[in-house]
Order: structure tokens, then C-alpha cells, then sequence
């Protein structure tokens, strides 16, 4: 595997604009952290892949937040 630690960090990053933000876009997210869009893209198709994201369409956007096994696995990491 390439880059896992990096991967990694780059995923509890995302987490935590989704937790503090509840949802956002990619282009949001790309801003925050200060990657590409491209990047976060895959980051979050692979989270989806893994049930840690779900995506929704609103007013024409698609959001991005955390699923609710991804909320629930960050709550059990966490205690």
C-alpha cells in the first residue's frame, strides 16, 4: 500500500469538517483542508465504499456527511 499514514490523516481530516459542518461539499472540503477537489473526491468515494460517508442530493448539490455507522465508530474510537 502507498502512502497509508498520509491517507489516513488525510481521511480524519475530512471527518472532522464533516463533524463540524454536518455537511459540505467537495469544493468545501477541498478549501478547508487544502487539497484538490480531485483528491478529496477519491478519499470520499472510497469512505462511501466503506460506510463511513453517505452523499444526498439538495438544491441541485450533492453533500457529503458522515454516515451513521461512521458517527458511531468516531463515538466508540473516541470513549
Amino acid at each position: 500500500m502507498r502512502n497509508v499514514r498520509r491517507g489516513l490523516l488525510t481521511r480524519s481530516r475530512i471527518i472532522d469538517v464533516l463533524l463540524s459542518r454536518k455537511a459540505s461539499t467537495i469544493q468545501q472540503i477541498a478549501e478547508e483542508i487544502g487539497l484538490s477537489e480531485s483528491a478529496v473526491r477519491r478519499h470520499l468515494k472510497n469512505m462511501l465504499a466503506e460506510g463511513v460517508v453517505e452523499n444526498l442530493k439538495f438544491k441541485g448539490k450533492i453533500l457529503w456527511r458522515l454516515s451513521g455507522s461512521g458517527q458511531l465508530d468516531l463515538e466508540e474510537a473516541l470513549s
